[in-house]
């Protein structure tokens, strides 16, 4: 045993500034994870509005290019089906693809099913006009040509539903 008696213990202070400074620095932290995952919120948010905006433009282009390309498809099957209905050959010009279509097809991979539809359009289309030889369509190549182009103006109604799609979202 020890010699001497049992001293009393000292009271324990506390030291309220220290305290109030730790308290304070944890609660700075947790404002300051907050702000910006916040921050990070909102810019994901307006990065999904400003994608958004995009594909529906995309969208916007693409059912305006080819609503005006169905009419070139339906002017050049008309006169192909004239041509064979009649012993006339007539010349026929080998149609170029509008810039305007051209421009399209170059976002056709960010259009999903609607730039897959949009591309078999074309391709038809190139296609048929690849039958035409030095401005005449030999009787040969008649129902080619024609099968290629209704097949361009089917798929062209059909990407139009799928381009037309996200546009109605809201």
């Amino acid at each position: 045993m020890s010699k001497h008696p049992p001293q009393p213990r000292p009271p324990i202070s506390i030291d309220w500034p220290a305290w109030v400074q730790a308290v304070g620095s944890v609660g700075a932290i947790l404002a300051a994870i907050g702000i910006a995952a916040h921050e990070r919120s909102v810019a994901r948010a307006e990065e999904a509005k400003k994608d958004d905006l995009e594909m529906k433009s995309r969208h916007t282009r693409a059912n305006r290019a080819l609503e005006r390309f169905q009419k070139v498809i339906a002017d050049q099957l008309d006169f192909a089906r004239t041509q064979q209905t009649g012993n006339v050959h007539p010349e026929i010009h080998p149609l170029p693809l509008p810039d305007e279509v051209k421009d399209v097809e170059r976002d056709c991979y960010l259009m999903g099913e609607a730039g897959g539809d949009f591309l078999t359009v074309t391709n038809s289309f190139l296609e048929a006009q690849s039958l035409i030889k030095g401005d005449i369509l030999l009787k040969k190549h008649e129902r080619a040509f024609i099968e290629h182009l209704q097949n361009a103006q089917n798929m062209s109604n059909q990407a139009l539903k799928k381009i037309r799609e996200p546009l109605w979202r809201k």
